[in-house]
């Protein structure tokens, strides 16, 4: 039986879930009012009030994002697996040398290709998950500019509010990009996990992706259980429970230990 591996839980494959719906609109209704005779457009164009449905929908899922946004803050600050999450997120050394390594191995300078053992998170992955923050800030400015022109007017001269609309543009143009040429390529057209990675609908890794994307955390993993069976064996012999150095439940004498009920 394969062994497997928690990569993420329902409530994080949710966020997902809801992330990519949400992106999936925002791309169909943002780029069908810039390209609004493009064949793939006229669904909507000649639809009755499609073009204002476009409108309302795309605005709608703004802001829906927006929301997961602040969710996903609140889930980061306040549980404990979102805080270690955070703290793993961020980009160290060992990413830019994983980066270099990686370089080499595809410009066929490491010959053969050097193994690497990575982290939870890869730097790959760090990188799409800072690009999304970042462009989740820009999209959300620029949007709420576009969005109140006339209120923004009021304050700015006409040339912010083109720049915002250049900006948003080309803003969407690059996260759409790095979505379909970067990301699918990850969990969908990568051969070692073809036809795709099923981590966001069943939450789990396989033990062979695991040493492939995330060598170092596996055996992170295995060392933890390894100590943890150790742990229960010695709480075993000494009649059951888990040991907890300094803890005695009330009238016991001897070694620390907890039991279950």
């Amino acid at each position: 039986m394969t062994k497997k591996y928690l990569r993420m839980t329902l409530n994080e494959r949710m966020q997902h879930l809801n992330l990519a719906v949400n992106f999936t609109l925002l791309v169909i209704t943002g780029f069908a009012l810039s390209y609004s005779t493009a064949f793939w457009v006229s669904p909507i164009t000649d639809a009755p009030l499609g073009m204002t449905l476009r409108g309302f929908l795309h605005r709608l899922c703004g802001v829906a994002t927006v929301f997961l946004g602040g969710y996903h803050l609140l889930y980061l600050a306040f549980t404990e697996r979102g805080r270690g999450i955070a703290k793993d997120m961020i980009p160290g050394l060992k990413d830019a040398k994983d980066l270099w390594e990686t370089l080499k191995n595809n410009f066929f300078i490491n010959r053969p290709a050097k193994a690497l053992k990575m982290p939870r998170f890869n730097f790959r992955e760090k990188l799409e998950y800072l690009g999304l923050i970042w462009g989740t800030i820009v999209m959300t400015v620029t949007g709420f500019i576009l969005w109140f022109k006339t209120e923004w007017l009021m304050y700015f001269p006409m040339w912010t509010w083109d720049v915002a609309r250049t900006i948003h543009f080309y803003e969407a143009v690059l996260a759409t990009l790095t979505i379909v040429v970067w990301h699918f390529y990850s969990v969908v057209f990568n051969p070692d996990v073809y036809p795709m990675s099923w981590a966001w609908i069943t939450g789990d890794l396989t033990e062979h992706e695991m040493e492939e994307e995330h060598g170092m955390e596996l055996e992170k993993i295995k060392a933890q259980q390894k100590g943890e069976l150790k742990e229960f064996a010695e709480a075993a012999a000494m009649g059951g429970g888990r040991v907890y150095p300094g803890h005695q439940e009330e009238g016991e004498k001897g070694p620390s230990i907890r039991r279950f009920y």
